[in-house]
């Protein structure tokens, strides 16, 4: 068990890594040319939805990390994924696979880590929850 709950670990904490440092960082901090490309799409709400995908990208990858609400957590940022490849990618820029398959793998992985949970190195389980 230890062994599994050591490869969550690894596994949450360098797929969530590397979301926020290649992709959500970016975004956080200089918000207005994500916005200005979502806007420029078509999108309804763009803000709203700009700042939604900056929060998967960022916020809730942070949760996983720490161990915190991770399957909530992982679902929000695997669908967050799903939209990037499949709408944005996919049918809104018609790229071809090439473009969108790191989306896809990390749409897979986050939701992975959502129907497998977090293991048993966590913050929550730290102060006594589940």
């Amino acid at each position: 068990m230890t062994m599994n709950n050591l490869g969550l670990f690894l596994f949450r904490v360098s797929v969530s890594g590397i979301m926020i440092l290649n992709h959500g960082l970016g975004k956080f901090s200089n918000p207005e040319p994500f916005i200005e490309n979502v806007t420029k799409m078509g999108l309804p709400f763009p803000k709203i939805i700009s700042y939604l995908a900056i929060s998967a990208e960022t916020v809730f990858p942070f949760l996983i990390i720490l161990g915190l609400f991770v399957r909530i957590s992982a679902l929000i940022a695997g669908i967050n994924m799903m939209v990037a490849a499949f709408v944005i990618h996919m049918i809104i820029f018609g790229d071809p696979f090439s473009k969108y398959e790191l989306a896809v793998l990390y749409m897979i992985s986050f939701l992975f880590i959502a129907v497998v949970g977090p293991g048993g190195w966590t913050a929550q389980k730290l102060f006594g929850g589940n």
